[in-house]
């Protein structure tokens, strides 16, 4: 981080210097307001304390040069004088100034003020690298930067031209079904139907004939045939979600379909050939359940061509803004909808239990009950950190 101290007494300048320095952390000094425009066009400073009482070119004068010259740019200014008065403040402010402090001044304040500037130039430094990566965090429908994310797309790359049975696992609200379909995207079975069903969302009596399809009459309340979902994907890709659920008498008849390739619809004897790629998911550990005798240990072998993890939100911290801007882009509709400095820590701190679907649904959420465009903690229903809570700064989706 660069610090400009803008000061026409030594004495002062010597005093701010030692206040600030520290590890990481560039000083750059000025004696007058000359100077200072010519050091903050060139070494373009992310915060500067500019004494308002110069000879000739005042911290005013400086103030209103800035203020005209959009091309610098505006860091963080902190204007310094021994005048406290109302009036000097005001027009300090409205010519670009973040605050002013008097004169004697408290170091410890001075302190903080370079502390907090240095958290925010390393959040937008942050940033900045996401967006400077963020095509080469796409993946399809998928985003992730992080490195567990770049090794799960390249593994998601090679299974999709494989004709091999799939299994994901992860937590719930991860994007389970977002994987599946770029493996069916990316397959060759990519031009024919890829069909998701939720095995646990589904009633026990009725998994069967969701899967395998009945004919009419089959059971009461069957008026009419169904297929079935494996007839409905013949030829391409069918994802059962949440397959740890499955009853163990369907587990049975899928081993079944898996194995012939056929099926039998509830209430007839004939079989039907189909021609489908299993892709499964699940939230459970399936070893366990096999050892607990709840999942049948030849199914699961049949269904495990291919194993992928997907790692939980809070393990690929880094991705959780990259994710936090595409979903504020997409449910804002304006360009000018932006983060405050302190809702972007207090996400970057959250444990995120409801993984990305969580994150997506806070943003959509505050993206439309934010009354303003500068979205807050409050509006995500998150309290600020400690350490953050006093900050302005802002992060652009844009």
């Amino acid at each position: 981080m660069k610090i400009l101290i803008v000061d026409d007494e030594p004495a002062a300048r010597y005093g701010m210097n030692k206040a600030r320095k520290s590890a990481g952390r560039s000083i750059l000094e000025a004696d007058d307001g000359g100077e200072a425009l010519a050091q903050i066009r060139q070494q373009c400073p992310d915060l500067f304390f500019l004494d308002l009482n110069m000879p000739e070119k005042d911290g005013l004068f400086v103030l209103k040069e800035l203020q005209q010259d959009s091309s610098a740019g505006l860091p963080e200014i902190m204007v310094v004088t021994a005048n406290d008065g109302v009036d000097v403040a005001v027009e300090c402010i409205r010519c670009g100034a973040t605050d002013f402090i008097t004169k004697p001044y408290d170091v410890e304040h001075v302190r903080s003020i370079a502390t907090r500037t240095e958290a925010r130039v390393k959040l937008q430094n942050r940033v900045t690298e996401l967006e400077a990566n963020d095509k080469s965090a796409r993946f399809g429908a998928l985003l992730g930067g992080s490195t567990v994310m770049q090794q799960l797309f390249r593994s998601v790359e090679k299974a999709a031209v494989t004709a091999l049975p799939v299994v994901i696992r992860g937590e719930s609200g991860t994007g389970k079904e977002l994987i599946a379909r770029e493996l069916h995207d990316r397959s060759e079975r990519a031009e024919q139907p890829f069909v998701a069903v939720n095995t646990a969302a589904i009633a026990e009596s009725l998994v069967e004939s969701e899967l395998f399809g009945h004919v009419k009459g089959a059971f009461t309340g069957a008026d009419r045939n169904r297929t079935g979902v494996f007839r409905q994907a013949d030829g391409g890709t069918l994802f059962l979600d949440e397959i740890g659920d499955m009853p163990v008498t369907v587990q049975t008849r899928l081993l079944r379909v898996l194995q012939e390739g056929i099926v039998q619809p509830i209430g007839t004897e004939e079989c039907i050939e189909v021609d489908v790629r299993i892709i499964s998911a699940t939230h459970q550990d399936l070893d366990q359940a096999v050892a607990d005798k709840t999942f049948r240990q030849d199914l699961f072998f049949r269904l495990k061509g291919i194993e992928l993890f997907i790692p939980p939100l809070r393990n690929r911290h880094e991705d959780i803004l990259l994710l936090a801007k595409e979903f504020l882009a997409a449910s804002s509709g304006s360009a000018h909808m932006v983060m405050a400095h302190e809702t972007v820590a207090a996400l970057l701190q959250h444990k995120w239990p409801g993984n990305v679907r969580e994150l997506q649904q806070m943003i959509s959420a505050a993206a439309a009950l934010c009354e303003g465009e500068v979205i807050h903690p409050a509006d995500v229903g998150l309290a600020p950190t400690r350490s953050e809570a006093d900050e302005n700064a802002i992060w652009t989706c844009r």
